[in-house]
């Protein structure tokens, strides 16, 4: 509860108008604070005295005046139970009315440690670097059952978490800590079959951070970690729909904190590859080896939280070590696609308040900021289109940077095949081979006609870079068949070769909201697949509502058993650029 507070002025040569305010209350006191005051307010700072914190107002006006006798009012009152803790967003948290999510596994629960209340974020902290941390091996999810992962969209709570933890029997083995590695993608601490550490990307850094009003208390957040970790802020969560700029934030985090404190100390993970690590260190004897190696890290950072997947083998493991971190005054930094509200059920499975500390989220930036971002993206790929065609094709739908950045990707690829066939192809009808902005709508389901043209099966080539499968929704086989039919036929119009070894063609059912993305992972890699091609669910279906996140689960799943994924959408099962995309996600 707030027991004072005073304001007088603190001008300096840049700002005459600057005043400085003096509380004297607890951390939840200064959460409400600078989240009603936002952008006006530097980051808080401990004194001594009669006063607990300082916070530096950059101007004071009579708007602001109100505000402040307001919130200091609101703080007189009895403080919020114990778990309620705030949330700083410059704006509502964009998650404020989540849907049903869909389920992705079971886990156990756990007893969630005693709430801390976190401090606040500053306007505009002064980056300092800092440490990197160490490599551990990741939980992985069981063979036939997926495990649990974090409820809201793919966030199961703890009565969904239910108890089924084998290990697929192609994960690999648990991992040994060694020799801190200076390089910040392939970890040498821990040698296993499963990566549990995440390679980081040398250009997301907070030189090609584009700062704006979509980002900045995340923006300063971080830059007061790099300066100081554990100290405020920890753990920090940062939180946003995919395609916000979160995975820029750990890497750009961990490379500020590797200046100071050495990338041998800082340990960047994501949530499956972490928890698939632990289970698989459990299984295979290796948890003393992890257990010494994150006696030594400084920073742990976990992307995507909200897929630990929690069983009672892993569970007290990773409870243990992120409880340790903050006892210990070691940062954690975690993003996550869902709010804050919506982890409950993952902090009660974990046995860990990832919301005990300060929590920011991103928002996808406002036109000027995303043609900024977008016009750094394509220079640095030297992807040369207009900018009204940039505006057409990516800027005016608002397309998330990660999806902006895959397409990019996959046209520079496409350039390289069709150089023969099409030399003077401009990059925006690249572009549109691949998204098929140009190209009139298909043609509607599959006839029989088509199903006899489909009859043709890809032959079962030895091939060691073209194994693929095909995952397509219960009674869909004759659309799954087309889909291959089809391109094996584009491949060959854009003079690829159009054999692939075809692993499988395997169903799933559509309308099961619980584990298919983990059944998909799992069933991909024990068949040894380097690339997986998705059919889309049925509008109709139950993932169907749901299908940008179901597809995004499926995504990162794969990912992290380093398998190639593309995606088929239904409505476009006859889209020539559809399976233009298809081949270039996969080769």
């Amino acid at each position: 509860m707030l027991k004072k507070w005073d304001v007088a002025p603190a001008p300096n040569e840049k700002n005459p108008g600057r005043h400085k305010l003096l509380i004297k209350g607890e951390m939840k006191d200064i959460f409400l604070i600078v989240k009603k005051l936002g952008s006006l307010c530097s980051r808080p700072e401990k004194t001594s005295g009669e006063f607990d914190f300082i916070i530096y107002l950059s101007k004071l006006e009579m708007d602001t005046m109100k505000k402040l006798k307001a919130v200091t009012s609101e703080l007189s009152a009895p403080v919020p139970a114990a778990g309620e803790a705030e949330v700083f967003t410059e704006e509502p948290a964009p998650f404020d009315s989540p849907k049903p999510k869909l389920k992705t596994g079971p886990a156990p629960a756990a007893e969630p440690p005693p709430q801390q209340p976190a401090p606040g974020p500053a306007e505009r902290p002064k980056p300092a670097p800092a440490p990197a941390p160490a490599p551990a091996p990741a939980a992985a999810p069981p063979p036939a059952e997926p495990q649990a992962a974090p409820r809201g969209m793919f966030v199961p709570s703890a009565t969904t978490r239910a108890k089924k933890e084998e290990v697929p029997a192609a994960a690999a083995p648990a991992p040994a800590p060694a020799a801190a590695a200076p390089s910040p993608s392939i970890s040498s601490r821990i040698k296993t079959r499963w990566s549990m550490e995440l390679p980081l990307i040398p250009t997301y850094s907070f030189q090609t951070l584009v700062a704006g009003s979509h980002n900045r208390f995340a923006h300063a957040a971080a830059m007061a970690v790099v300066e100081n970790p554990g100290v405020i802020y920890n753990p920090l969560l940062v939180f946003g729909v995919p395609g916000t700029g979160k995975t820029h934030f750990v890497n750009s985090i961990s490379y500020g904190l590797s200046a100071s404190i050495g990338q041998s100390n800082i340990f960047v993970t994501d949530g499956i590859k972490f928890s698939k690590g632990v289970e698989l260190a459990i299984k295979e004897g290796g948890v003393a080896r992890l257990e010494e190696l994150f006696n030594k890290v400084k920073v742990l950072i976990i992307d995507d939280v909200h897929l630990l997947m929690v069983s009672e083998a892993n569970k007290k493991y990773l409870s243990k070590w992120l409880n340790d971190f903050v006892a210990q005054n070691k940062q954690i930094v975690v993003t996550s696609v869902f709010p804050p509200k919506s982890l409950s059920g993952l902090e009660d499975a974990v046995g860990f308040q990832f919301t005990q500390g300060w929590m920011v989220d991103l928002k996808m930036p406002q036109a000027q900021a995303y043609k900024a971002i977008l016009n750094q993206l394509m220079q640095g790929l030297d992807v040369k289109v207009s900018d009204e065609e940039a505006n057409n094709i990516f800027a005016s739908a608002l397309t998330p940077f990660n999806d902006v950045r895959k397409t990019l990707e996959n046209m520079k690829k496409l350039e390289k095949f069709v150089t023969g066939s099409l030399p003077d192809a401009t990059h925006a009808q690249l572009l549109d081979m691949l998204l098929g902005f140009g190209e009139a709508p298909a043609a509607g389901a599959v006839t029989d006609e088509d199903s006899a043209r489909a009859a043709w099966k890809p032959s079962q080539v030895d091939s060691s870079w073209s194994k693929w499968g095909l995952f397509h929704p219960k009674g869909l086989r004759r659309e799954a068949d087309f889909a291959l039919f089809s391109l094996r036929e584009r491949a060959k119009e854009l003079g690829l070769n159009p054999e692939w070894s075809q692993v499988f063609t395997e169903e799933y059912n559509s309308d099961e909201l619980y584990g298919v993305p983990f059944k998909i992972g799992n069933y991909a890699s024990e068949r040894g697949v380097n690339g997986v091609i998705v059919l889309g669910p049925q509008p109709t279906s139950a993932l169907g509502a749901q299908e940008a996140e179901f597809r995004h689960l499926t995504f990162k799943i794969l990912d992290s058993f380093l398998v190639k994924s593309a995606w088929l959408p239904g409505e476009k099962l006859k889209s020539k650029a559809a399976y233009a995309k298809i081949l270039m996600d996969l080769v």
